[in-house]
């Protein structure tokens, strides 16, 4: 499986290439004569360096929502750039409305920004040139000079305001449109609706770029909007389900846990995992697999669970949400955690549960078509 290649790190967040961005390029060589620029190699580098400062302008973008997003408190943990623009990848989008706006909307204001930024230079240029209309701009635009530099600039950012503000997903303007419907329908149906026009606008656009484009690379384009759209739908479904469900009903038992005063060897009884150490009922805190099997390997005899054990360990009650119990054991980094109810300990939930309970709310369609074939009688036949 391909993953992302970091290529700088920026106040503390990862930028990385996407592997569909090699697509962009694809692109350009593809359909550079298309885009008015001419048919000289220089005209290939004007479209690269273009493509480039375009990117750099999405970059922005991102960086513009990464710092709203500190504002209210949310971890951002990297930026990747793809063939369809960029995307920053957080730890949690907060659900209150008000906070999703703001995030939401602070991309598109960091390219205004840019263009306010850009317009007086351009403006300079266009008048030692001679120009006297907007007509004349516009003409400039992907044409090889400075002045179709910095025009297609200006360009490129008012589109990626226009583009990002459309009330569909997975544009921002779809977060702001999926904000305002939460008071009035709830969130889940809200982003039902949002990630629908996302997929209507998507297939209008694969329509437009077969019939009147005639272009392969944006029909993929629109395909992998649609699939990004279709994606976010599906999270929020889960995300609600699992805010609904109680860890405590998942909670697997594992005789009570270890006393602090057992042998290290007896930890292994049922094999090696982790356990939770319970003195009285109360957790006081956990054996590590990782850790016991490290320090058995050691063969250093009379050592008890107290002398290894982590008494930093976190517990959660048996009421908490199993989303908020999957969001504390990723920011602990840790794959198993003691449930407890009324301060006794009842369980252990672990990240095998967590993926257990995720696969049964969001099944991997292919997966699914092979379970169905393989209970009916022709199924069973041909697997």
């Amino acid at each position: 499986m391909t993953r992302s290649l970091t290529v700088a790190r920026v106040r503390d967040v990862d930028v990385r290439l996407h592997p569909t961005f090699a697509l962009v390029f694809l692109w350009v060589l593809i359909d550079w004569r298309r885009i008015g620029v001419g048919g000289s190699s220089g005209a290939v580098f004007f479209t690269l360096l273009v493509v480039l400062l375009i990117f750099a302008c999405v970059l922005v973008h991102e960086f513009g929502h990464v710092f709203m997003a500190r504002q209210h408190g949310v971890r951002v943990h990297d930026i990747s750039l793809s063939a369809v623009g960029g995307v920053a990848r957080m730890e949690q989008l907060p659900v209150e409305p008000r906070a999703e706006i703001a995030i939401a909307l602070a991309g598109p204001a960091a390219n205004l920004a840019l263009v306010t930024a850009l317009a007086p230079v351009v403006l300079l240029v266009g008048i030692i040139s001679g120009f006297s209309s907007l007509e004349e701009y516009a003409q400039t635009v992907f044409k090889p000079s400075l002045t179709g530099l910095l025009t297609t600039l200006v360009y490129a950012n008012l589109l990626l305001i226009a583009t990002n503000l459309l009330p569909a997903f997975p544009m921002d303007g779809g977060r702001v449109f999926r904000a305002g419907l939460t008071a009035l329908c709830g969130r889940e149906t809200a982003t039902r609706v949002a990630a629908l026009l996302g997929e209507v606008l998507a297939a209008l656009f694969l329509i437009f770029s077969i019939v009147v484009a005639q272009s392969v690379i944006l029909a993929l384009l629109a395909l992998f909007v649609m699939v990004i759209a279709f994606a976010e739908d599906r999270a929020v479904r889960v995300e609600s389900s699992l805010r609904r469900m109680r860890v405590g009903q998942f909670a697997l038992w594992d005789m009570g846990g270890i006393s602090p005063s057992q042998p290290l060897t007896y930890a292994l009884r049922g094999g090696p995992r982790d356990l939770a150490v319970t003195e009285g009922g109360r957790v006081v805190g956990m054996l590590w697999r990782n850790r016991l099997l490290a320090e058995l390997g050691m063969a250093t005899p009379g050592r008890t669970v107290a002398d290894v054990m982590d008494t930093d360990a976190i517990s959660v009650d048996a009421d908490t949400p199993v989303f908020e119990v999957q969001r504390i054991m990723s920011e602990h980094d840790c794959w198993s955690v003691p449930v407890t109810e009324s301060g006794v300990y009842r369980g252990m939930f672990t990240g095998d549960r967590f993926i257990h309970i995720y696969r049964q709310l969001a099944p991997d369609p292919l997966q699914t078509l092979r379970d169905l074939l393989r209970r009916s009688p022709l199924g069973a036949q041909r697997l």
